[in-house]
């Protein structure tokens, strides 16, 4: 299940998984389902205080640990829906203040085939896709980086373009806008850009985008990758102080990742990525691994 899956702060932990996702471009048939079981894992030392790069001893090796349950299934040939749950696990090898961990934020999405283009040579499709997401705990959202998320309620669009050459090396393009809804914090008044005499935090809004160029085939799949995503206002983090919810968090990464069906076993596979954080803003210069399990079949195919 491939998908960038931003929690609301980033420097908690920056989290995608591959394989049919609401932002790539390879489809499902009409009644099958897809499961997925991940784990991701990230750390960083050094973290970027607004554009400064610096690193914190009182939080040493910042760790995040995500297990990610997720499923996708096929609606119509064109129509596939999805739905995710994180377990987070966020601790740090330095420092008095005590980890955080828990189920997150669920989130659900649709993909919609709107347009294919096929010649002998070249195949090209565009989707739009359309999801929300919103908390199923009450954790805190106001201790970052230990939060395991922001506790924002959010909704999404994107549109993908999906190109293969000789059925076999691909690019996909996406775009994407997520609109975040205020957050309640446990305080009366906080100071970010100004003072507010408030217990409502305003979030960010993101806009966030990718390209990917691959391969794939009938028994493995790879590609190179790069993200963006940029918060559409927010204040950068004070000098030597924690980070807000509401900061502006900028990121861009690199990446790459591979997709093996396991022989023998009809829709099984096997995925691994990697990816590391190379410029940001109020975010952790991470780096970060994960392995999936997927399983594609039809539970209710006619015999």
């Amino acid at each position: 299940m491939k998908k960038i899956l931003i929690l609301p702060a980033m420097l908690v932990v920056l989290t995608h998984t591959h394989a049919q996702m609401p932002d790539d471009g390879f489809t499902m048939k009409k009644g099958e389902l897809c499961l997925v079981a991940g784990y991701e894992q990230s750390a960083w030392k050094e973290y970027w205080e607004g554009t400064r790069l610096r690193q914190n001893e009182n939080v040493g090796m910042f760790t995040s640990k995500a297990f990610m349950p997720m499923a996708g299934f096929g609606i119509t040939d064109k129509l596939i829906v999805f739905a995710s749950l994180p377990y987070i696990n966020n601790s740090s090898s330095a420092g008095y203040m005590e980890g955080k961990k828990g189920w997150q934020d669920v989130s659900a999405s649709a993909k919609y085939q709107l347009l294919q283009k096929q010649s002998k040579a070249l195949l090209f499709r565009l989707f739009g896709t359309a999801g929300f997401s919103l908390p199923v705990t009450h954790y805190p959202p106001d201790f970052l980086p230990f939060s395991i998320g922001i506790g924002s309620k959010t909704a999404q669009a994107r549109l993908i373009a999906h190109t293969v050459v000789n059925n076999h090396f691909f690019t996909t393009l996406q775009a994407g806008y997520i609109a975040r809804a205020n957050i309640k914090v446990d305080r009366i008044t906080y100071y970010t850009d100004k003072q507010y005499y408030s217990n409502e935090m305003r979030i960010p809004d993101m806009v966030e985008g990718s390209v990917q160029a691959g391969y794939t085939s009938n028994r493995f799949r790879a590609d190179v990758h790069y993200r963006t995503a940029q918060s559409t206002s927010g204040s950068d983090i004070r000098l030597n102080d924690m980070p807000y919810p509401g900061n502006k968090m900028n990121m861009q990464m690199a990446g790459v990742y591979g997709l093996l069906w396991v022989p023998g076993v009809n829709g099984l596979g096997i995925g691994v990525t990697a990816d590391k954080v190379f410029a940001g803003r109020n975010v952790g210069k991470a780096f970060m691994w994960m392995a999936d399990v997927q399983y594609v079949f039809t539970p209710f195919k006619k015999k």
